[in-house]
């Protein structure tokens, strides 16, 4: 891979704010943005973009990251309570935005399609109750919960208020990135796994083994979110219907 590449984004239309009345605040902004792509957290809306293939911009800090990504040579989806943090430092130095595949092939097509690709894959019941208990803490010293579901995540007091939580859910949209599915992260547009390797969790300290980026280095555990839940039966067979896609990407594992 030459380092030295340039990132050629995809041409963008003006920003849709542009249609908008003059915002008084940065916060009036943002809510006009997020209600019209009908997202709740910011942060959504170039998801969303991509899911309707319209063209938005790309800020700074998101061409620095995407940059970044290309400088390392290799592109990490990085799957919500999957040990990714740990991961992200490694190859890129800091944390990094838990965005789709689907993202990556809208705004760098070139970029998703040269770059060799991989995601670490969770058992869903368990990343489920990391999820949970992630949520209820507001997350950890190195990452927090987002401030929008912040309040309302820490009354899910039981497992199965969260399992609620996302069987009421009407779209990914509507729930932190922590409970979205593996799956929604990982394929594309026709529902079929679009990176080139997926790796359980419990390969994490063998990934130096499969990546040369990782090459002699080792995977620390960043973000650690202790837990211990008892699990009924009758709890694990809701999660597993809520994530039954992602338990067919076991199939896919390296």
């Amino acid at each position: 891979m030459n380092t030295n590449a340039t990132l050629t984004l995809r041409e963008t239309s003006p920003p849709l704010s542009t249609s908008l009345p003059c915002p008084p605040t940065d916060d009036w902004a943002r809510r006009a943005l997020g209600s019209l792509f009908r997202v709740q957290q910011f942060n959504d809306i170039h998801e969303r973009a991509a899911d309707l293939n319209l063209p938005l911009p790309c800020g700074r800090k998101r061409t620095h990251r995407l940059n970044t990504i290309l400088k390392s040579g290799v592109l990490f989806i990085h799957v919500p309570k999957n040990g990714g943090t740990s991961v992200c430092d490694q190859l890129y130095g800091g944390l990094m935005m838990h965005e789709s595949i689907r993202y990556y092939q809208h705004v760098a097509p070139d970029m998703a399609q040269i770059l060799p690709s991989f995601a670490i894959w969770r058992d869903p019941v368990e990343r489920f109750i990391s999820a949970w208990s992630f949520a209820r803490r507001g997350g950890t010293q190195r990452v927090r919960i987002h401030p929008s579901v912040n309040a309302h995540y820490r009354t899910l007091h039981t497992l199965d208020d969260a399992i609620s939580l996302v069987e009421n859910a009407s779209s990914p949209y509507e729930v932190d990135h922590i409970f979205r599915p593996q799956h929604w992260y990982l394929c594309n547009r026709q529902g079929q796994l679009a990176v080139s390797k997926l790796f359980s969790m419990a390969q994490i300290n063998d990934l130096p083994q499969y990546i040369p980026q990782l090459k002699k280095r080792s995977i620390p555990h960043l973000n650690k979110n202790a837990h211990a839940v008892h699990v009924t039966e009758t709890q694990r067979r809701r999660i597993q219907a809520l994530y039954a896609k992602d338990e067919a990407l076991k199939a896919h594992l390296t």
